[in-house]
């Protein structure tokens, strides 16, 4: 029963090694990883592509915050699939968050996916 035991811990282990590689290969090529993809599906948000890079996902605005970003956004450009994306008024191009609105009520942040240590 232990010998079972120890072939599944290692099993398990090797696999969240793999994972865990293949997502900082992931960040590494400034792509989106896994575990972003996961985290904005399980959410909600749409998938933003612009010039063939897809936009990380940084989170949902939360309710009590909304009301002064949508006040404070610009629209500045589209997504690939015609999107409109939104910018705080005053950022540069390409700005540091890029806003999506969605249903009038609704905001998601992205970033473009970059390396901790470029920003």
């Amino acid at each position: 029963m232990r010998k079972k035991r120890w072939i599944a811990s290692l099993i398990i282990s090797v696999l969240i090694s793999i994972l865990l590689l293949i997502e900082l290969m992931q960040l590494h090529s400034e792509k989106v990883g896994m575990l972003n993809t996961v985290y904005r599906f399980i959410s909600g948000a749409p998938q933003i592509t612009t010039q063939g890079q897809i936009l990380s996902y940084q989170g949902k605005i939360q309710r009590e915050d909304r009301m002064d970003i949508l006040n404070s956004l610009e629209s500045y450009s589209t997504s690939d699939d015609g999107t409109t994306l939104y910018k705080a008024i005053g950022t540069p191009v390409p700005p540091p968050w890029i806003y999506v609105i969605q249903e009038k009520d609704t905001v998601f942040r992205y970033k473009h996916p970059k390396l901790p240590w470029k920003m």
